[in-house]
């Protein structure tokens, strides 16, 4: 293959739900460029496009949470798709609770979550990278998959 975007469309990555900001007031979309990138302290980074208005919310907000989807909750994902540009109402009308550590919405149907606190920022090309120390976490033992771009028809190439 020639064509870049097809070959970068063969990678494989989980597909997660990251939100910010405050209660129904915050926003949240599907992500799946998210990898952990220190294991003391444990921290992860989340790639998002600088178009995209939760770009703005993440650098005023100072924390975000990776909602972790199981195998087979395609559904609980295409909730939260949409134009990057579509504003922050993808919560309004979602019944959210706060994460312990930092008081980030946690949606509905997520088996887990990282709740994570940001403590740098880096301008790679046409998306920003946020690293975020994991400073609370959950996961629903019964699930023994997360959902991913390689179980799913579900794909982002940026």
């Amino acid at each position: 293959m020639k064509d870049i975007s097809k070959v970068l469309k063969r990678l494989g990555y989980g597909i997660y739900v990251v939100t910010m900001g405050e209660g129904t007031g915050g926003n949240a979309f599907t992500a799946s460029w998210v990898m952990q990138v220190s294991s003391e302290p444990p921290m992860i980074a989340i790639s998002v496009h600088n178009k995209h208005q939760s770009t703005r919310l993440l650098e005023s907000s100072g924390a975000f949470v990776v909602n972790l989807i199981g195998k087979g909750q395609d559904d609980v994902v295409k909730a939260y798709f949409g134009p990057a540009e579509s504003g922050y109402d993808k919560l309004k009308n979602s019944t959210v609770a706060d994460s312990p550590a930092t008081k980030t919405p946690l949606i509905p149907g997520a088996i887990g979550y990282l709740d994570c606190e940001i403590n740098q920022t880096v301008k790679t090309g046409n998306h920003t990278i946020f690293i975020g120390e994991v400073k609370a976490s959950e996961l629903d033992d019964k699930t023994t998959e997360l959902l991913t771009t390689s179980n799913s028809k579900l794909n982002y190439i940026g």
